[in-house]
C-alpha cells in the first residue's frame, strides 16, 4: 500500500483544486473509485483461489485487498487530474527545484504546513492511546475501531462538506484585514455546523442498535458485539458537533498562519486523553466506554479551548454569547428529534417486519432510513415554521450554502 503515501498528497491536493473550482460532486464521490477497486480485488480473489471451497487464506486476500486499494487511489489521481485539467484548461508543465526552494511564497506555505503536518500526526498517536488502553478491556480494541468507523463516517462527509469550501472565504478574509467579515462568516459556519450535525449525532444514537446490528452483525459477530459496539457508537458521537467545530476553528488558524497554536492543543490533548484512558480504566473501571467517552471529552475541550483562543484573535467576538447560547437554543429540538426517531423506528420496524417481502435485513434498513429521516425532519420543522430568535439566522445560512455562488461572496 505504499503507492497510497505517494499519491495521498496529490490526491488532496486535487480535492482542493475542484472545491476551489466550484466542483463538489467528484471530491465526494471519488473515494467510491477506491472502494470499487477493493470490492473488484475481492472478486478476483475469490474466482482464483476458490475460497468459499477451500478456506480463506487471510495473507493472500489482504495482499488483494491491498492492491484493490492502491489501484483504487491511483485511478482517483488520474480521474482528479483529467478533470483538473478539463476545468482549467492548462497543460502539462514541468517544475524546476531551484526556483521551487527559492520561492518566499513556498517558504510561507512549508511553515504552516509543518505545525499542521505535525497537528495531524498528533490526533493518530491520540486514537493509538485508546488502542493502547483498550488491551484492558477484552475486544475491546475492534469495538472500538467500528464504532470508530460508524461515528466519522458521516463527520467526514459533513467535514468535506462544510469545512473545505470555506478556507478559501476565511483566507480572504485575513488577506483583506476584514475582521467584521470574518467573524460574521465563521459565525455563519459555526451555527451551519451545528444545524447540520446536531441532527444527525441525534438519529445516531437513537439508532446506533440497529445501524450495527444492520453493519456487523453476521458470522462471529453476534448481538453481544453488536450490543458493544453501539454503546461506544453512542459515547463518540456525542462530541460530533465539537469535532466539525474543530475543523472549523482549524481552518481559521491556518488562514491566519498561526498553526502553532493547533499544534500546542494538539499536544495537550494527549496528555489529557492519556490521563482520562487511564483513570477509565484503572480508577474508574468504565472499560471501553471510559476510552471513548474520555475521547469524546477531549475533542470538545479541545474545540472549546480553539474557541476561546479565536475570541482572543478576534475582536468582538464573544464566544459564549454567540456560540454557547445557540447551541444551548438547539438542544430541546435534540431531544423531540430523538424522541421521534425512537417512536418511528419502534413502529416502522414492527410493521415492515411482518411484510413478507421485507424480511431479513431490507426490514431493518428501510425502518433506519425512514425513521432518520422523520428524525432530522423533525428537527428542522420548528426552525423553519415557528416564528423562533434563531430561525431567520438559519434560513438565511441554509440559504447561502445551497446558493454557492453567494456563500463564496461572505
Amino acid at each position: 500500500m505504499i503507492p497510497c503515501i505517494l499519491v495521498a498528497g496529490s490526491l488532496g491536493i486535487g480535492f482542493g483544486c475542484l472545491t476551489a473550482e466550484g466542483d463538489d460532486l467528484l471530491p465526494s464521490l471519488s473515494p467510491s473509485i477506491t472502494s470499487i477497486a477493493i470490492m473488484i480485488s475481492c472478486a478476483v480473489y475469490v474466482l482464483l483461489n476458490q475460497s468459499c471451497a477451500n478456506g480463506v487464506n487471510n495473507v493472500l486476500s489482504g495482499v488483494y485487498i491491498a492492491c484493490g486499494t492502491s489501484m483504487g487511489s491511483l485511478l482517483q489521481l488520474i480521474t482528479q487530474q483529467a478533470l483538473i485539467q478539463h476545468k482549467t484548461g492548462q497543460k502539462s508543465y514541468s517544475i524546476s527545484w531551484k526556483d521551487f526552494f527559492k520561492n518566499k511564497h513556498v517558504h510561507e506555505l512549508f511553515f504552516l504546513m509543518i505545525p499542521a503536518i505535525l497537528s495531524s500526526g498528533l490526533l493518530q498517536i491520540t486514537s493509538l492511546t485508546d488502542l493502547y488502553f483498550s488491551s484492558f478491556v477484552p475486544g475491546a480494541a475492534a469495538a472500538l475501531t467500528y464504532a470508530h468507523l460508524l461515528a466519522m463516517a458521516p463527520m467526514g462527509i459533513l467535514s468535506s462538506i462544510i469545512v473545505l469550501p470555506v478556507v478559501p472565504i476565511f483566507a480572504r478574509h485575513v488577506e483583506r484585514c476584514s475582521w467584521v467579515s470574518l467573524k460574521e462568516s465563521l459565525l455563519k459556519i459555526i451555527l451551519l455546523s451545528m444545524v447540520v450535525s446536531l441532527p444527525i449525532t441525534c438519529a445516531i444514537c437513537v439508532l446506533a442498535r440497529p445501524l450495527a446490528n444492520l453493519v456487523f452483525q453476521r458470522f462471529a459477530f453476534d448481538s453481544a458485539a453488536s450490543a458493544f459496539v453501539s454503546s461506544l457508537l453512542v459515547c463518540y458521537s456525542i462530541s460530533s458537533p465539537f469535532w466539525i467545530m474543530r475543523e472549523v476553528f482549524a481552518a481559521v488558524f491556518y488562514s491566519l498562519g498561526e498553526g502553532n497554536w493547533l499544534f500546542l492543543i494538539n499536544l495537550t490533548a494527549i496528555f489529557l486523553n492519556g490521563i482520562l484512558d487511564w483513570l477509565s480504566i484503572n480508577v474508574l473501571h468504565f472499560g471501553a466506554q471510559g476510552l471513548a467517552l474520555s475521547t469524546s471529552c477531549i475533542t470538545s475541550l479541545s474545540s472549546l479551548a480553539l474557541l476561546f483562543l479565536l475570541s482572543k484573535k478576534i475582536c468582538g467576538m464573544e464566544y459564549i454569547k454567540e456560540v454557547i447560547n445557540p447551541l444551548l437554543r438547539l438542544l430541546p429540538y435534540c431531544i423531540f428529534s430523538g424522541f421521534i426517531t425512537m417512536i418511528s423506528y419502534k413502529l416502522l420496524h414492527l410493521f415492515l417486519s411482518s411484510i413478507l417481502i421485507l424480511r431479513f435485513r431490507l426490514a431493518e434498513l428501510f425502518s433506519i432510513l425512514f425513521a432518520g429521516f422523520l428524525g432530522i425532519s423533525a428537527f428542522y420543522l420548528p426552525l423553519l415554521l415557528l416564528p423562533l430568535p434563531e430561525t431567520k439566522f438559519v434560513n438565511d445560512t441554509l440559504n447561502t450554502l445551497i446558493n454557492r455562488k453567494q456563500f463564496i461572496r461572505f
